[in-house]
Formats: structure tokens, C-alpha cells, sequence
């Protein structure tokens, strides 16, 4: 559950307690209301927590539940009141919620500014939707670094069963910048028994920055394999739109680490905007050897950014196209890197083969990595299946609300589906977006 979520049910409680122990004439009635309310949002947090119930669902139910419990709900006027209001609730959530994955062909027609599609099938473009556009990354750009690391582990500059110490790896750490993702790796290699004396193997490392996304991982991987060497493989794969790599969470501080005496937030929003790019490139890369070193501490640090200046990191973030990355997901599946560098770079990217045990039931390979911010969400994956048709696929989707990043997330898993399955929907969305 979010941390806004549960801090705003856990506010709630106490609130509803604190009424109840300030009213002087306190009556059965508001004893029974109490009791209803706190009851109804200890089972959402129970619902959500443990049996990993929709958090917007249960609140839902909660609240549903409430209304039904309240004696004096059940006269004609307050029933047409709540009846009237869980049914736009209902229509509401059906809308956001439903299976629809013509929704993203919907997007991305009416988005071409800020949208790209690339499909390849068996090595051959079928779609090429503004896939020459440079688009900010996000996570997606943990591919390229991936692969350097595939690379090196090739060519003997690193080795796979190097370890790692934690306390390396949480210098780069800044809580909630990765939705939990680095969190959730720990948590996964301590239940797997693979931390031993507060270290983890290298290649546990790269996976964890692909499989659970984490920042610190990537970052760290950043200053050990070195960007210098990333932006060079990127030459030497001939990744024309690809902007150089550099950190990822250092450039979260930019705004508190240059000279703003007197600014407002607006201010500050454009000064950064109006930064040349090689300047804050630069900062970032600064700030993230201060972190490496202990200079810049960030233990208890949490992410505390404005969306405008979200917006300002969002948009400044590695950027490519989906050419760009169709082809570099082609490297992959092809497997067109020496030996030991595809086999290492499968066993990072191909994690749904390794989650999912259906998969297996269509596919011999699925590779992926997606990518967002509170603006952006991409994903980038290649997927062979038991017939050997070898499929890639990018879409890259940029100045995003919070209803349409929402309507994204919830259908692009469908959508993505029906193209690796249905040749009659691959054609279908084809013709749409050549319209």
C-alpha cells in the first residue's frame, strides 16, 4: 500500500477514537459508529496487506460497507442517495478498471506527441509508430546497462560471483524513488538465503536492477562498470538516438544543490529547465560520486519532490527511441553478443520465465523492462514463442495524467498480449495507427 494511503487510514482511526474519547455525552450510537468505522478500515488494511487486494476496491468495499451497517441508511431518501452514488462509483471503477486494450491504440492515436509503438515480427518492422522520437527512458534504460555488464562479465573485466556489500549498495539508496522496487529485492534475497556477512553476488545485483527495477543497484552498477564504457557500447552498437547514461537518483537532488536564493518554486522549475543539458548532466554525475564516496549522505532521506520538479528529472532523463531499443532487444533475442554475454544477459532480462510458469506454456523466451515516472510508462520486450516467431516490442509514452497513466497501467498487459497472440489484432492495430 502507499505511504499516503496509510498514513491517511491510519489519521482516520485516530481521528474516529480521538472523537469518541473528547465527547462528553457520548451515546451507544457513536460507540457503534466507532467501533463500524475503525473495523472497516482495519479489514481494507488487512485486505490489502496480506491478501494484496486493489487498495481504490477495498476502499471502496469499506466504504460500501459502512453505508450498509448504519441503521438509518435504510429509509427511501438516504437509499436513493447511496444507491445513486455507488452506482457512478461502480460506472466509475468499470471504466478505469475494465479489461480494454484498445485503450492504448486509443492513446497513442490521439498522442502522437508524446507517444511511440515499435513491433517487429520475426526481424521485419510491422509497426513503426513515431518510433524515431527521443523519449525519456525511466527504468527502461537499465537495458543498455544490462548489457554492458553482460559484456564485461565476457570479457573477464568483472566476474558474476564478485560480491557486493549492502552498505555499497545504500549509498545509492533513496527511499521511495524506485516504487519499492529496491525493498522488495532485499527482501526476496533474504528470504532466498542470499545475502551471507551483508553481501550479495555481483550478478544478483544486475538482476535485481532489472527484475525489481532498483535505483541503488543501477546506480551502483553505473559507477562500476563505468559510463564512459556504457555511452561507448552504445556507439559501438550504433544506437544513433541515445542519449549518454548517466545517474539516475542523483539527479533527484539537482535543485537542492545549486544556487537559489530568493526563488520560488516556479522559478526554480524553469532555471532548471532553461540549464543546459551537459550542466545538469554534470551535477548529477557530481552528486552521485558523492554519494558513492559517504560525502552525500542519504540515510533516512526519503523523496520529497514536487511534481513540477518531478517533472523537470522526468523529462531529463536518459532519452532514446523506440528504434533505438527494437533493435537493441533484436542483439538480445538473436542472440548476437558472444556466448557468455547472451547467456548472462538472458538470465537477467528473461525474469517472466522465471516468475510466471505459464509462460512456458506459449513461450520459450520473454524478456522485459519497463520503465515510469508520474509522467511517463514504458516498456520495452522481446518474446519467442513454442512455434519460434520471434517478437519485439516498444512503446514509449511520455506527459501523462493521472487517469491516463492509470488506464495505461491497467490495460497495456492485455494489450501487449493480443499482439504477441493474434495476428488479426497485430494487423488491426497496424491499420489504425498507419490512419
Amino acid at each position: 500500500m502507499h505511504t499516503l494511503a496509510w498514513i491517511s487510514l491510519l489519521c482516520l482511526i485516530f481521528f474516529t477514537i480521538l472523537l469518541l474519547l473528547l465527547k462528553k455525552d457520548r451515546t451507544r450510537e457513536d460507540i457503534r459508529k466507532a467501533i463500524v468505522t475503525v473495523s472497516c478500515i482495519i479489514c481494507i488494511i488487512i485486505a490489502v496487506s496480506i491478501f494484496h487486494v486493489n487498495y481504490v476496491f477495498a476502499l471502496f468495499v469499506g466504504f460500501l460497507a459502512t453505508i450498509l451497517l448504519d441503521p438509518k441508511t435504510y429509509t427511501k431518501k438516504r437509499l436513493a442517495i447511496y444507491g445513486s452514488l455507488v452506482l457512478i462509483v461502480s460506472i466509475a471503477a468499470y471504466a478505469l478498471y475494465r479489461d480494454n486494450p484498445d485503450y492504448v491504440i486509443k492513446h497513442l492515436k490521439e498522442n502522437p506527441q508524446s507517444s511511440s509503438l515499435y513491433l517487429s515480427e520475426n526481424g521485419e518492422p510491422i509497426i513503426t509508430y513515431q518510433s524515431d522520437v527521443i523519449r525519456p527512458l525511466a527504468s527502461t534504460v537499465k537495458i543498455i546497462i544490462a548489457l554492458e555488464y553482460a559484456m564485461q562479465v565476457e570479457e573477464n573485466i568483472v566476474k558474476k560471483d564478485q560480491t557486493v556489500s549492502l552498505d555499497e549498495l545504500k549509498r545509492f539508496y533513496l527511499k521511495n524513488s524506485d516504487g519499492g522496487g529496491h525493498e522488495a529485492w532485499l527482501n526476496t534475497m533474504e528470504s532466498d538465503g542470499k545475502i551471507q556477512n551483508n553481501e550479495v553476488s555481483l550478478h544478483d545485483v544486475a538482476k535485481g536492477m532489472i527484475t525489481y527495477s532498483s535505483n541503488a543497484n543501477t546506480d551502483y552498477l553505473i559507477h562500476l562498470l563505468g559510463m564512459e564504457s556504457i555511452n561507448s557500447r552504445i556507439d559501438q552498437l550504433d544506437l544513433q538516438q541515445h542519449e549518454d547514461v548517466y545517474p539516475i537518483v542523483s539527479a533527484l537532488f539537482i535543485s537542492e544543490h545549486i544556487p537559489q536564493t530568493g526563488m520560488d518554486e516556479k522559478e526554480l522549475v524553469n532555471e532548471l529547465n532553461e540549464m543546459p543539458i551537459a550542466d545538469y548532466r554534470s551535477i548529477a554525475i557530481n552528486l552521485s560520486e558523492q554519494m558513492r564516496t559517504g560525502e552525500l549522505n542519504l540515510h533516512d532521506t526519503t523523496l520529497d519532490l514536487s511534481p513540477a520538479l518531478q517533472r523537470v528529472w522526468s523529462d531529463r532523463l536518459i532519452g532514446a527511441s523506440a528504434n533505438d531499443y527494437g533493435k537493441l532487444l533484436a542483439i538480445i533475442a538473436n542472440d548476437k553478443l558472444p556466448n557468455v554475454a547472451a547467456n548472462t544477459l538472458r538470465d537477467i532480462m528473461e525474469w517472466p520465465m522465471q516468475l510466471n510458469e505459464d509462460n512456458h506454456k506459449r513461450f520459450t523466451h520473454i524478456g522485459s523492462k519497463g520503465g515510469s515516472t508520474l509522467f511517463v510508462l514504458n516498456n520495452a520486450m522481446y518474446a519467442e514463442n513454442l512455434n519460434g516467431d520471434q517478437y519485439e516490442i516498444v512503446y514509449l509514452t511520455d506527459e501523462l495524467n493521472f487517469i491516463k497513466r492509470l488506464l495505461l497501467t491497467n490495460n497495456r498487459k492485455s494489450f501487449e498480449s493480443k499482439l504477441l497472440n493474434q495476428k488479426d489484432y497485430r494487423l488491426k492495430v497496424q491499420k489504425e495507427l498507419s490512419e
